[in-house]
């Protein structure tokens, strides 16, 4: 049996990622199905998704996707590395995927396999240049690649900037960290770049620049909406329009911006070293910063350097908002400790029958089932209390008031799409 994992954020599905999940099911041959490991509310770069999890995942559903589990909140918020090292621990742990699939901004995918096979290893002498150029001020990201050995880094230099590259490496390095059987499905990203914010006809669009089609035009969404026919498949453009109706979308990072203002004003520095990502006194710049600024905006523009992105920072805030420390982080190194269901099909339903007889972790279908395993460990416990968390908050941002319930985790069922009837 061949099954098709794709680690995914959707937000939203778009054109470009129906050509990617087709073409990667002609490149395996018809797979026998396909999983999805998705973000859940918050999301990688430090932002809140346009629109919720369940939402997300119907649109995956809708558009091929056979079975979706949530990534929990403590890898989707974390580093490229963690990110992708969570979503294939969590594909692995099924016990059914046999492929992985990911995006590339390359032609030669052989040289993502070469340079993720050195990171594998971490030589002593990579670990040295890699600490002086951290010291020297570079973003880690920046750091990793300049401390690669002369002979990879001058051929491939460029490659190795793009977003989609440094995630698609980070998967590879993954893969052979802890050997393995899980076969890489390379496809090169068609359209436009990754985080490109404008809109071409007749080329597949970023979701950052749907996003920002939309979030621009909030006030104008439905028509908004009706403009992008071009580059969101039907499903996408229902589902949007369903949950905007619901005054559920769009949500968005500057929405946030008066309650984490008050988090950063009123959070001590030493506070602030317990939230990851925070260290070198960064703590003290960011406690000076906050009194100087009205808003997310100055505040991020003042606080980035060189080192510091406006990625990291971002993800930061999102961060400080869910109380995300040190403490907690130490839990990552020990796996995800459920598969959480947000979504199936009739014929994901026959993947997770198998699925129950091979994985080794509780299968989450129902919130109250998470009782039982909550007894005694800490890790469930901690990555549980995350995701209820960061539900708990995100529905506070929604436009229709009614809608702002807490504890949705324990409230809504997975999605169920029973296909063309």
């Amino acid at each position: 049996m061949k099954i098709i994992g794709i680690i995914a954020e959707y937000n939203p599905f778009h054109n470009g990622h129906l050509y990617h999940l087709q073409e990667a099911q002609k490149r395996t041959a018809a797979a026998d199905g396909v999983i999805c490991i998705l973000s859940g509310n918050f999301l990688q770069r430090g932002e809140p998704a346009l629109l919720n999890k369940w939402a997300r995942a119907k649109m995956a559903l809708q558009n091929g996707i056979d079975l979706v589990f949530e990534l929990p909140t403590l890898y989707a918020t974390h580093s490229a590395y963690w990110f992708a090292r969570g979503g294939i621990e969590t594909l692995t742990q099924t016990g059914i995927v046999t492929h992985l699939t990911f995006g590339v901004e390359t032609k030669k995918p052989a040289v993502l396999k070469e340079i993720a096979a050195f990171l594998a290893k971490e030589t002593p002498s990579y670990q040295h240049r890699l600490k002086n150029l951290l010291q020297k001020g570079l973003s880690f990201p920046q750091a990793r690649i300049q401390a690669l050995p002369r002979e990879l880094l001058l051929q491939n230099s460029q490659t190795l900037h793009s977003p989609n590259n440094i995630l698609a490496l980070n998967y590879l390095q993954v893969i052979y960290e802890q050997k393995l059987t899980l076969k890489p499905v390379m496809i090169e990203r068609q359209g436009s770049a990754y985080m490109e914010q404008n809109l071409e006809k007749g080329r597949y669009p970023s979701a950052a620049a749907i996003r920002n089609y939309l979030i621009q035009n909030s006030t104008q969404f439905l028509t908004a909406l009706q403009e992008l026919k071009e580059y969101l498949p039907l499903e996408t453009i229902n589902i949007l329009e369903d949950e905007y109706k619901l005054g559920q979308t769009p949500v968005y990072l500057e929405l946030l911006s008066p309650q984490i203002m008050t988090l950063l004003r009123r959070t001590s520095a030493s506070e602030l070293q317990q939230i990851i990502d925070i260290s070198e006194g960064l703590e003290n710049r960011i406690v000076k910063t906050a009194l100087g600024c009205n808003n997310l905006e100055e505040f991020l523009h003042a606080l980035k350097t060189k080192r510091y992105t406006y990625t990291r920072l971002q993800r930061f805030l999102i961060h400080l908002l869910l109380n995300y420390t040190k403490e907690q982080a130490v839990h990552l190194k020990n796996g995800p400790p459920y598969l959480r269901l947000l979504g199936y099909t009739p014929k994901g339903q026959k993947l997770l029958k198998e699925i129950k007889k091979k994985s080794t972790l509780p299968l989450i279908t129902k919130g109250a089932h998470i009782y039982k395993y909550l007894h005694n460990n800490p890790t469930t416990q901690c990555f549980w209390k995350m995701d209820v968390k960061a539900t708990n908050l995100y529905t506070l941002l929604y436009h229709q008031q009614l809608n702002r319930k807490g504890n949705l985790d324990y409230l809504q069922e997975p999605v169920f799409y029973p296909g063309q009837v």
